[in-house]
């Protein structure tokens, strides 16, 4: 795939909306015990592409993370978006602590490795590897003092399988942080920013 020549903003605006995209998934997850399957693909195949910067090449361009655009350019969010707003600006909090803490962001990424070169990664939405994805994630990233708590249907968030993909959700959704953060995004773009990005993130749904 070639990726597209994107200024700072654009790259920012998609690794925000990948953001905002697992915020929507684990949200959907907790309240109906699924989500929609295009967007959980897109999200966790970003997980494994450990060494990519270019947001189109990681996380799929525009299409890749177009269900998490809308949030970005709504002017008055309903409820609903704001609970999401609150897991977006936790998984921001959440890269911050991880790139903070040496020990477990290495663990991180060595678990991911042996994961990527394990035959079932070839599909992300397995079973298999969303409990992978899954176990790492209560491995490493759960186990710093930033914590998530997603809020929902109490006889989804019983389910096991329901809870390794809001776990694996929230990994890719770190993922995508991650990258938001390398671009020069930052927590406080989402509050003294928020014109800016809504009017980049509406011209980005424009063009797809």
């Amino acid at each position: 795939m070639v990726a597209e020549v994107r200024n700072d903003l654009e790259q920012r605006i998609l690794a925000l909306a990948g953001v905002c995209q697992c915020a929507m998934l684990a949200q959907e997850l907790a309240r109906r015990g699924h989500a929609q399957p295009e967007p959980l693909r897109c999200a966790l195949s970003s997980i494994l592409s450990l060494n990519e910067t270019e947001v189109d090449v990681a996380l799929g361009g525009i299409e890749g993370v177009y269900a998490g655009l809308p949030d970005l350019g709504w002017q008055q969010p309903d409820p609903a978006a704001i609970e999401r707003l609150g897991y977006t600006i936790a998984l921001i909090a959440l890269q911050k602590r991880l790139r903070r803490d040496d020990g477990v962001a290495s663990d991180l990424r060595s678990l991911l490795v042996q994961l990527r070169d394990d035959p079932i990664s070839q599909d992300p939405v397995s079973l298999d590897t969303v409990r992978a994805f899954a176990e790492i994630y209560a491995a490493t990233v759960s186990t710093l003092s930033q914590k998530i708590m997603v809020r929902g249907d109490q006889q989804y968030l019983k389910n096991d399988n329901t809870v390794s993909t809001v776990r694996a959700v929230l990994l890719a959704g770190v993922r995508s942080a991650y990258l938001f953060h390398e671009h020069g995004g930052r927590k406080w773009h989402l509050f003294f920013g928020r014109k800016k990005l809504a009017a980049a993130a509406n011209a980005l749904m424009q063009t797809h």
